[in-house]
């Protein structure tokens, strides 16, 4: 049975971006794909604006109708507990809030019968990864609510346009200091594909190139 991966971070950490590279980069090598945008709070980076980008590489989205509220969460379609159930690769981008950690909680359950991977994405430019003290109290609110614990962190270091090689070392390091604070291995850093060729040369294998999707029309 193929592995579930799951993207879950705050809001500004680049999760959506990462888990539709990852689902086309997976697409290179694997048939089937599906790639279940469970962020329901947020409406503005989501895996379902690039819905046809998606489809055309063969990977099918799984997402809401519409947003969810906090009651909405236990009535998540039952086609994601088949899949889960099924044999297909999932890729799961869900919120690190409340709601977030609901659905996770909702769906723990299935998620455990499979071979799984958790990642939690930092930005450390943003509220909710500024400090080692808000990523423990974000670690600890997903992980409790899920009864999943975290397999990684990946470090996305970025101030979106204002991002530069040095904002990348930055908050890599820092990213880096809660990663050993923790006890989580760094799985990955994710920088746009215009820096990867001025910082490989540092960070080696581990630094990941990424294209982006869901730049919004003020941003481009």
């Amino acid at each position: 049975m193929a592995k579930v991966t799951i993207f879950a971070g705050g809001f500004g950490s680049g999760k959506s971006e990462l888990a539709i590279n990852y689902a086309l980069e997976r697409s290179r090598y694997v048939d089937s794909i599906i790639l279940a945008d469970l962020d329901l709070v947020n409406p503005y980076f989501a895996a379902r604006d690039v819905r046809d980008l998606l489809e055309a590489r063969g990977i099918r989205l799984l997402a809401p109708a519409g947003e969810l509220s906090y009651a909405d969460v236990p009535g998540i379609p039952s086609e994601i507990i088949g899949i889960l159930r099924g044999p297909d690769e999932v890729i799961i981008d869900v919120a690190g809030d409340e709601v977030g950690s609901m659905v996770l909680g909702y769906l723990s359950r299935y998620i455990k019968d499979r071979d799984y991977v958790f990642y939690l994405v930092l930005n450390p430019y943003r509220p909710f990864a500024r400090d080692l003290a808000s990523v423990m109290e974000l670690k600890q609110l997903l992980e409790g609510a899920a009864h999943l614990n975290f397999t990684g962190l990946i470090s996305n270091p970025n101030l979106m346009v204002e991002t530069n090689p040095e904002i990348i070392r930055s908050g890599q390091q820092m990213v880096l200091d809660y990663a050993q604070a923790m006890r989580l291995p760094l799985c990955y850093i994710t920088v746009e594909a215009r820096f990867w060729g001025d910082l490989v040369h540092e960070y080696g294998k581990i630094l990941k190139p990424i294209t982006l999707y869901l730049k919004p029309e003020w941003l481009q």
